[in-house]
């Protein structure tokens, strides 16, 4: 028990002061992802999730649902101010520049620490060349922008 203990503390030591770009928030790993981080890295200064606009529902709409899930039950009861370190930031990975705004780009490029790409297509549904574009395309447009971020620590596929 204390061995994990001491890698819990030492993953929130790491993430301390740290601000996280998350893709694909929605999906499975990516909303289990952030729960973890919010819930066991207190530190952490911003967590970005990147968020495109789904069926008409605008990305400031969707984020509103999402930070509702039952996932979020048990930080909202301890430390609901935990929330206000999530940060929406429009966008999409298959737009041109990943459809962020300037300003986005610019405090991502400036401020980020962490990349956790896990936007992709697993519907077997879909059409190729969609799936190619998202899992491949989109991947290599998160790639630039991790490129271009002047504090980068670390990228994870």
């Amino acid at each position: 028990m204390k061995q994990t203990l001491g890698a819990q503390s030492a993953v929130a030591e790491y993430f301390a002061g740290k601000s996280v770009l998350v893709t694909g928030a929605t999906g499975f790993v990516g909303k289990v992802l952030l729960e973890k981080l919010l819930r066991c890295c207190p530190g952490v200064d911003t967590i970005y999730l990147l968020m495109r606009k789904k069926r008409g529902v605008s990305p400031d709409e969707r984020i509103k649902t999402f930070l509702q899930n039952p996932l979020f039950d048990t930080i909202r009861t301890l430390n609901p101010k935990t929330l206000d370190k999530v940060r929406l930031v429009p966008g999409d990975i298959l737009l041109e520049e990943l459809g962020l705004s300037s300003e986005d780009r610019a405090e991502l490029q400036n401020k980020c620490h962490v990349v956790f790409h896990s936007a992709a297509c697993v519907r077997f549904d879909q059409k190729l060349k969609d799936a190619v574009d998202l899992n491949t395309r989109g991947s290599f447009k998160i790639l630039q922008l991790a490129e271009s971020m002047k504090n980068l620590q670390v990228s994870l596929p």
